[in-house]
């Protein structure tokens, strides 16, 4: 687990996803909320929130906060 994410983003930080696969590369989300065990997102390319459990390195090994 990235614990500098988990402690950098708040709500209304940008974050971006990138595990190398093509069409993963890059993509860009806003942080709608957070909590203790994860965050709720919003991806730019999707219609529907997504929430992220920090105890989850599947999507927290490729976040990085961006702004």
């Amino acid at each position: 687990m990235k614990l500098n994410v988990a402690y950098q983003v708040k709500a209304g930080s940008r974050i971006s996803y990138n595990d190398g696969r093509p069409g993963h590369e890059g993509v860009e989300a806003t942080v709608l909320a957070v909590d203790a065990q994860g965050m709720t997102v919003q991806f730019d390319d999707r219609a529907d929130a997504t929430r992220i459990l920090f105890s989850e390195p599947r999507w927290m090994d490729f976040i990085s906060v961006v702004g």
